[in-house]
């Protein structure tokens, strides 16, 4: 043994350090390290003590017990929304940050009690409406799902419920013989795979947004503003915000959006304005984009919704034609996860003609 301990020194220390490691790990594997992983088959007892030492727990913290390490409060989830307040986002430069989850929560309504209308009703997160009858969001985005590109569910519910309860009424085609479209290339699909270009006028291109609509020159009929000065329209649809995914808040696209719409009926204070949903993307794109998912669609479509008055200005949603039972766009509607297959326009062609508008002039 001397001559052992003489000539391998460094072995005898390791054998030692190894059964000291094994006494420990015999002793805490109940304890200390009863909440961690272990293969009994696999790896050693002193498999648990390294992985404590790597968790950052006292090698000789026998006293610690069962219960102390099973009350430890779990991680929270990699993008989970603040509920304290935050920087406003519209004054921080916009990150590159993308998520790896989506928010789980909503903080509470900070409105006082006798402004809120509708709220909290059967357990639905819901916006409220002031005492001039105009939805208001219940909170602000916050500035972690502003630098994660989280678009926030601001004003929940009401807005939808409202646009809901006009009576929309089945047309025929001739219905859109005054009618203007605007849209991106989901719109495109609808004029280039259905017959309504033969009734309706188009102004839509691939990549159009919010923010383009009034400063940019669409196809051969040029600016909205030289199209709408040409004929006396009647309707006018909007189809755009898959591209706007990522960009600002919800805040500045409702924003911009409400901005265009009061153009419109200044433009046209005749005309009826009929906003469309953001239709939503397939499960597989849904489950692995961090920004083109069915949240930050659903999101902005219920504000969307808010800016329906059901009187000039109309809201809906042909979602409930192409979605699953779980909101996701049907997978064999689509060949690339977010536009339709050239034949599936036609269910959104039947939707219109089943949601028209009967405005007493």
């Amino acid at each position: 043994m001397k001559k052992i301990i003489k000539n391998a020194p460094v072995l005898l220390l390791l054998i030692s350090t190894g059964i000291l490691l094994t006494v420990i790990g015999i002793s805490g594997k109940n304890n200390i390290y009863a909440g961690q992983e272990y293969d009994p088959v696999k790896e050693p007892l002193l498999a648990l003590v390294f992985q404590g030492i790597n968790e950052g727990k006292d090698l000789f913290a026998m006293s610690d017990s069962v219960e102390a390490v099973s009350n430890e409060a779990p991680p929270p989830e990699e993008a989970q929304v603040l509920a304290a307040a935050a920087p406003s986002p519209s004054k921080t430069p916009q990150p590159t940050v993308r998520p790896t989850a989506q928010p789980t929560a909503e903080p509470e309504p900070t409105a006082e009690p006798d402004q809120i209308r509708w709220q909290w009703e059967e357990g639905l997160e819901r916006g409220y409406m002031d005492e001039n009858g105009q939805i208001q969001p219940y909170r602000e985005s916050t500035y972690d799902e502003y630098i994660n590109h989280v678009s926030a569910d601001i004003y929940g519910t009401i807005g939808i419920e409202r646009a809901g309860e006009y009576g929309f009424v089945p047309v025929t085609e001739e219905y859109f013989d005054d009618a203007l479209f605007i849209g991106d290339s989901r719109m495109v699909g609808l004029r280039d795979y259905t017959d309504m270009s033969s009734h309706g006028d188009f102004l839509c291109e691939t990549s159009l947004t919010i923010y383009k609509i009034f400063d940019h020159s669409i196809g051969k009929k040029g600016t909205v503003e030289a199209a709408l000065s040409q004929k006396d329209y009647k309707k006018i649809y909007i189809s755009v915000g898959i591209n706007e995914l990522g960009r600002g808040t919800t805040e500045d696209y409702i924003g911009k959006y409400r901005e265009v719409v009061d153009k419109l009926r200044q433009l046209k204070p005749d005309a009826i304005i009929v906003i469309q949903g953001i239709m939503k993307v397939s499960k597989a794109k849904n489950d692995t984009d961090a920004i083109f998912n069915n949240h930050n669609i659903e999101a902005r479509n219920r504000a969307l919704a808010t800016l329906a008055d059901n009187q000039s200005v109309f809201y809906i949603d042909a979602n409930e034609v192409l979605c699953d039972a779980e909101g996701n766009l049907l997978e064999d509607y689509t060949f690339d996860e977010i536009h339709l297959l050239g034949i599936h326009n036609e269910e959104v062609k039947q939707f219109l003609l089943a949601h028209g508008v009967n405005k007493i002039e």
